[in-house]
């Protein structure tokens, strides 16, 4: 049985009623630094916010592959599963829910992170069972940022590193 692992996020629309700040204070805040090749696969229902975020994270260095169609986040990893390190998903769709579309990506592609990113209180314990890390939106976008940086590792993704370094044992120890 896999571990739930869970993490507070963020929210990065400051106009939105779900609170959280899009201003980028650097003197404020430590950000991650995500090496070039970290790409996100965000999948958020609400068009607005997903081009919100989508600016934001590409403004801090990620890549951001954002739709608001889960069958087209599924069609992605079927056919492209090493195109994305990290999967970002809402979990309140009106197609299918975060959970579920958790699972279906887990069955095509285990070893890709999936972080829950929503605002949604009821979620079950049942959709825990599938993702990496549950963050919720209305907590600052830090927390957000601290959790890819924890799992962006499991998909071979060096954050802050440019490029990863292998050990060849050698015979002379």
């Amino acid at each position: 049985m896999r571990e739930h692992q869970s993490v507070a996020a963020a929210e990065i629309a400051p106009t939105m009623p779900l609170g959280g700040s899009l201003a980028l204070d650097p003197a404020n805040m430590v950000l991650p630094q995500p090496s070039k090749g970290c790409r996100l696969l965000w999948v958020d229902d609400s068009r607005l916010l997903l081009s919100l975020y989508k600016s934001v994270f590409e403004n801090l260095g990620f890549e951001v592959l954002a739709t608001s169609s889960p069958d087209e986040a599924l069609q992605h990893v079927s056919s492209n599963a090493a195109d994305a390190d990290v999967a970002i998903l809402d979990y309140d769709m009106p197609e299918i829910d975060g959970g579920m579309l958790a699972s279906l990506i887990k069955d095509r592609y285990p070893m890709l992170p999936v972080i829950l990113y929503s605002g949604s209180t009821g979620i079950p314990p049942s959709a825990h069972y599938w993702v990496d890390a549950i963050c919720t939106k209305a907590a600052p976008r830090q927390d957000l940022l601290t959790t890819i940086e924890r799992l962006a590792p499991m998909a071979g993704v060096a954050l802050g590193v440019d490029s990863p370094r292998t050990f060849t044992p050698s015979s002379n120890h």
